[in-house]
């Protein structure tokens, strides 16, 4: 893990889900996952929006051609948790839909 996001981490839980910086002021949520291969436990800061029966976050690596180590290990492992503010809430992973995927 990079120590932007390990700091980032830290300020998260310090102060109840809120963080300055790149995600201020913007919806974030520290997301678990168990590496598809190695099985180790990780966490990254992710941005997020709220749906009805969850939460949706976004797998675009800033743009890139790939996804992020994060999007293979949940589709090997999807129960997993989140935290968002101070609460930390178990959630089952799934790709959205293509209708789920078209803009509002």
């Amino acid at each position: 893990m990079t120590d932007w996001n390990q700091n980032t981490i830290e300020e998260f839980r310090a102060n109840e889900g809120k963080v300055g910086g790149y995600f201020e002021g913007r919806p974030i949520l520290l997301l678990h996952h168990k590496g598809a291969q190695s099985g180790v436990e990780r966490v990254n800061p992710v941005m997020y929006e709220t749906l009805d029966n969850g939460f949706a976050v976004f797998a675009s690596k800033a743009g890139a051609d790939t996804n992020p180590d994060w999007y293979h290990n949940l589709k090997a492992n999807p129960e997993t948790t989140v935290e968002v503010g101070s609460e930390t809430i178990p959630v089952k992973a799934r790709i959205a839909d293509p209708q789920e995927r078209e803009p509002i």
